[in-house]
């Protein structure tokens, strides 16, 4: 089936199985129908056809919402002109009871539906990303957490997969540490890292990620993998006849191929059956993207000192230890942390020694690494993970080294000026301002400027001062092979027998509920930004990526989207479910219905409120496809 289909096909059956619940409790509850519509029908209707009981049934061509109407549903007492002699089947004429059982059928409907399409996607099988560890940050790496770590538990709650951590994490507080429990080597431990929060982003995200598996998830355009035939869902067998085992490792072989005719051995699905194809490719050669082709003319006051060390690595075998400060690699002198990662990067050739001259208290002692394939270590320029090495990421952008001649001695930068704030136009922002900048930010401005000038604000003896530097060429001889390829994340496939799916997915909907609460309640204490918030575009947008993927993952997202929708429909606000909830309670309990005109003032105020939320999350849904 077409993902196209099944968007429409999935997204008209759970607002279908919400309106079925109204529908079968007012039918049960004696309360006369007269039309049952999926999707709008307006100006006009798709499909419709009249029942033996004489309820109207239509298919509307928008298929973002649906409705019943029932008679006397809208009716207000003074319209009808002799109350005592309203149809006993009319809405209005039913019990406060019997009307709540209506109102609620839609949100009992939705959960119900719910555990359904759960255990259908158990059955059928879907995919998730495990709670494992890929890439892995400065702060926790220093906490404990290591690549290749099993997540089974965060804040004291369990966790079954990625986005189990990921939806923890994102509403955690910003700057508190979020308490993991970890396997490793068949042990448990635990693990304290602090929260992560980039201002930019709408939530808090991580500074470990998901592992990569070594599958092409995109081809680049007329690159060289694009020339070759490589192709999205191809697995990565082979370089030149040499294994592949993980993304890292073929990222290393590339990188050390540029401008060099290479054989990519592949398995694809060919006519329904995996073969092994080999491919003729040529990657391009370029500067690393941490290494701008524009300079400012001055280094980082970055000791090359050692903030971590793997006890698993190279290094650590070869005798490094936190703390050593690097003298020279291969009997050249390196003076500051960027300079030791640009001479030790791109080694040559593979199985090549580093030589490290390490100063450590008085004692100056040489040690020789063999590197090794990389970790996934998401450290930029403070990384040297084929060593397994990293450098402790500073507070603040220090002025080290100032080359004579270039912009920042012309500017009148001097040894030891800390860099508070830079502003410059970069591509796709122009008038780019960060504050409390660091190295690697630096970096990625000089590599997208649209012109060469950038505004530096700069702190010296306490005082401030701006300055503008005009970036010149940077003339680094780095170059490194690129084939235009990126990478798919580990995913496995979770399916059960009908007997073991019945226990998760009764509990699955409860944890897509706990999910949805806390991302409200983080809204609500400005832990998340109301930018996360998604209209029928997004909803469809997601919908249709789930499609594509199968079935059973796009099962899960509707249930994931009934849930949603009972919560937000049950939610006390006027002209939805939970508004009319709380106007028969009003009813219940003060023993007469609420005042007309005050009744119809909230239900105008809910209209509006639903407005302008749609509207902002429409315009969110804009955005996120423009950028902006």
């Amino acid at each position: 089936m077409p993902p196209v289909i099944k968007v429409i096909f999935g997204f008209g059956l759970v607002i279908f199985l919400h309106e079925l619940g109204h529908f079968l409790m007012a039918r049960k509850n004696g309360v006369y129908v007269e039309k049952f519509a999926i999707g709008f029908d307006y100006p006009f209707a798709l499909f419709s056809w009249t029942g033996k009981t004489g309820t109207r049934y239509v298919v509307g061509p928008l298929p973002l919402g649906g409705y019943v109407k029932m008679l006397g549903q809208n009716e207000l007492p003074s319209e009808v002109e002799d109350p005592s002699r309203m149809r006993s089947d009319s809405f209005q004429a039913k019990t406060v009871w019997q009307r709540t059982q209506i109102i609620s059928a839609g949100v009992i409907a939705n959960f119900v539906s719910a555990f359904a399409l759960c255990y259908l996607a158990f059955v059928v099988g879907f995919h998730a990303s495990p709670p494992a560890v890929g890439a892995v940050g400065f702060d926790s790496l220093q906490s404990g957490l290591r690549p290749g770590d099993i997540v089974t538990e965060v804040e004291g709650k369990k966790v079954a997969s990625w986005e189990d951590i990921f939806v923890k994490y994102a509403t955690l507080e910003p700057g508190a540490d979020v308490e993991m429990v970890v396997e490793r080597d068949g042990n448990s431990r635990v693990i304290n890292a602090p929260v992560h929060r980039d201002p930019a982003e709408p939530f808090n995200r991580p500074d470990f990620g998901r592992p990569l598996v070594p599958r092409v998830r995109t081809v680049v355009v007329d690159s060289a993998a694009d020339r070759a035939g490589l192709e999205p869902g191809d697995w990565l067998v082979a370089i030149d006849g040499q294994g592949i085992s993980s993304w890292s490792g073929f990222s290393e072989m590339i990188r050390r191929r540029g401008d060099k005719d290479i054989v990519v051995t592949v398995r694809r699905e060919v006519d329904g059956e995996d073969q092994t194809v080999d491919l003729q490719a040529h990657p391009a050669s370029k500067t690393p993207d941490e290494v701008p082709s524009k300079t400012l003319g001055f280094q980082p006051e970055e000791p090359p000192v050692l903030g971590f060390v793997d006890p698993a690595g190279p290094a650590h075998e070869a005798g490094a230890q936190v703390g050593d400060v690097v003298l020279a690699v291969n009997g050249a002198p390196v003076g500051n942390w960027y300079a030791l990662w640009k001479a030790v990067s791109w080694y040559a050739e593979e199985g090549a020694r580093v030589e490290l001259r390490l100063k450590r208290g008085a004692t100056e002692v040489d040690v020789f690494v063999t590197p090794v394939e990389a970790s996934n270590w998401a450290l930029g320029t403070h990384a040297l993970s084929p060593l397994g090495i990293a450098g402790p990421i500073p507070d603040a952008l220090v002025v080290g080294e100032v080359m004579p001649g270039g912009p920042a001695a012309q500017a009148g930068l001097v040894q030891g000026d800390v860099v508070r704030e830079f502003e410059a136009n970069v591509t796709g922002e122009p008038g780019w301002t960060v504050s409390d900048p660091n190295w690697d930010t630096l970096l990625y401005a000089l590599n997208s400027l649209e012109d060469d000038t950038l505004s530096l604000e700069i702190e010296r003896a306490g005082e401030r001062r701006s300055v503008q530097l005009a970036a010149t060429d940077a003339n680094e001889s780095i170059r490194i092979g690129f084939i235009g390829v990126g990478p798919m994340v580990r995913e496995d496939l979770i399916k059960m027998s009908p007997s073991e799916a019945l226990v998760p997915a009764l509990l699955k909907p409860w944890q897509i509920l706990d999910q949805f609460v806390a991302g409200l309640q983080a809204m609500f204490m400005r832990r998340m930004s109301a930018r996360m918030i998604s209209g029928p575009v997004g909803i469809l947008r997601a919908t249709h990526t789930f499609a594509k993927k199968s079935t059973g993952d796009l099962l899960v997202f509707l249930a994931l989207l009934s849930v949603n929708l009972a919560v937000v429909n049950f939610l006390p606000i006027p002209i939805t479910d939970g508004g009319h909830f709380m106007f028969l309670m009003y009813e219940k309990f003060k023993g007469r219905k609420m005042d007309e005109e005050l009744q119809a003032r909230f239900q105008w105020a809910g209209l509006v409120f639903i407005l302008m939320i749609f509207l902002f999350a429409t315009f969110n849904d804009v955005g996120m496809i423009f950028g902006f």
